[in-house]
């Protein structure tokens, strides 16, 4: 007999998305990741409530499980919500940090300075890059995923060692 996963999962998968998407909230993030491990750990602890009610045991296989597929859903989700907010945004994002870093001092590269011309151009465009979208989308899949089963693998690992101080 298995617990469902699908409901932890869920809750794992918005507490990861609400925390990177949800502003001032997002700087949670800045700190190893916190959001999305705290959104594996979240996930875990929802599935450990429901599998100790049936008798089923946690396993690590199953924080890697929830975590990863949290992850992945965030990561989906999260570049998803960032594109439209930029689509739906009258400000160029890549003119605003070309701006900030001239205010700065900071001299880019003449190679650097063109491809930040080419993803304005794009912005101009489309209101969107799409260039910066698909790394988004492809960065975010490799950190969400990897963050959420450190999370999910810290959640098993915290409600082990709870659950063994408990039976002592």
């Amino acid at each position: 007999m298995h617990t469902n996963r699908l409901q932890p999962v869920i809750w794992g998968t918005t507490i990861m998305t609400g925390i990177a998407v949800i502003p001032l909230l997002n700087f949670i993030n800045l700190f190893f990741c916190s959001g999305i491990i705290l959104g594996g750990m979240a996930g875990v602890f929802i599935y450990s409530r429901h599998a100790s009610a049936e008798g089923v045991p946690l396993t690590h296989k199953d924080g890697v499980m929830i975590g990863l597929l949290s992850g992945i859903l965030s990561a989906v989700l999260v570049s998803g919500i960032n594109m439209l907010m930029m689509m739906y945004s009258d400000v160029n994002p890549v003119i605003e940090v070309s701006k900030m870093l001239n205010e700065s001092g900071i001299k880019l590269p003449q190679e650097v300075d063109l491809q930040l011309s080419k993803f304005s151009d794009e912005f101009s465009r489309y209101g969107f890059s799409p260039t910066i979208a698909v790394f988004s989308l492809v960065s975010n899949m490799i950190i969400y995923p990897l963050f959420g089963i450190l999370g999910g693998l810290l959640g098993v690992t915290i409600k082990s060692k709870r659950t063994n101080k408990t039976e002592r």
